[in-house]
């Protein structure tokens, strides 16, 4: 058995304004070419008043100078060093060139995300992201918004709720790597729960009848011990997904407000077992959302089965 945290840890989402978040590659090499020409320019024009003075404002030529330093800091300003690139900004990663060849980016294989508010005018900004990714840094931006600047602060605890182990049980004796767990599996540790006895005595349901067949009645702790796996960490793992699963499958909608919680995981697997459990329960499709839109971060079968039982077709 995992042991408990000292307190409870409460459960890491993603706030709503990173969902389908569109990056432009934003400017190139534009800025630096129009450095260039304003320097050439002013080199001009320093030369024709040296001339005209007769060497006499020798001065002159630093307007160039002062011009080509300016033009510089605006150019690194505009259009740093790092590969331009569209992106799109999902609670599970980012998607690089979405439209083209899509290269999906969890939060787990980042190695670090910058962001900075760059002025393209007196009367515009946009937002500007670096995203670090095998040594290799891309950049984008999109327009001002203040919310999703956090991403850069609120980073390491996406990473780190994306990494934490998928409970197999409810106290946390058997678990799975996060980026490594199967929903055929998790499925299968729940329905073992609800047939035996042991399970039912774990979920505080009726115990089994004479027959040994486990009752599949939640009991009158049933839905607290649910709710308390699924609104936080009680362990080192995360028993939301299969407290999730549970909840659905012993129809208990009076936690469907804390299962739509780990719909915004920064985990695509719990998020999407979040939505199919929710929607099993009867939630409004808008309010988890589709489970398709983990599909580019889990595997097309994965999401399949995740789907077959948000429609109740698994035979749980």
């Amino acid at each position: 058995m995992t042991k408990l945290l000292a307190r409870p840890e409460p459960r890491v989402v993603v706030i709503d304004e990173l969902r389908h978040v569109e990056l432009e590659p934003g400017p190139g090499a534009g800025p630096w070419i129009q450095a260039a020409v304003n320097t050439v320019v002013l080199a001009g024009v320093s030369a024709g008043i040296y001339a005209v003075s007769k060497g006499g404002a020798w001065y002159a030529f630093g307007l160039p100078l002062v011009g080509a330093l300016r033009g510089i800091v605006i150019a690194k300003d505009l259009s740093p060093f790092g590969r331009r690139v569209a992106m799109r900004i999902e609670p599970w990663g980012f998607v690089l060139d979405p439209e083209g060849k899509p290269e999906v980016l969890p939060w787990p294989r980042i190695s670090q995300i910058r962001h900075r508010t760059v002025a393209v005018s007196e009367d515009s900004s946009v937002e500007m992201f670096f995203v670090e990714v095998d040594g290799r840094t891309y950049r984008a931006v999109c327009p001002a918004s203040a919310p999703i600047t956090v991403l850069p602060v609120a980073f390491a605890g996406y990473v780190a709720a994306a990494k934490k182990p998928v409970a197999l049980d409810l106290d946390g004796a058997v678990s799975i790597e996060g980026t490594q767990a199967t929903f055929a599996e998790l499925l299968g540790r729940a329905r073992r729960m609800l047939e035996s006895p042991e399970g039912a005595a774990q979920l505080g349901m009726p115990a089994a009848g004479y027959r040994g067949v486990a009752s599949r009645t939640p009991g009158h702790e049933t839905a607290s011990i649910l709710r308390g796996a699924l609104v936080g960490h009680r362990r080192a793992v995360d028993e939301g997904p299969l407290a999730a699963m549970l909840a659905a499958m012993l129809r208990t909608r009076e936690l469907l407000s804390e299962v739509l919680t780990l719909c915004m995981s920064p985990s695509p697997f719990v998020a999407a077992v979040g939505k199919a459990a929710a929607l099993r329960l009867g939630a409004a499709p808008m309010q988890p959302g589709a489970v398709e839109e983990v599909l580019p971060f889990l595997p097309v079968d994965e999401v399949r089965a995740i789907e077959r039982f948000a429609r109740g077709e698994d035979g749980g």
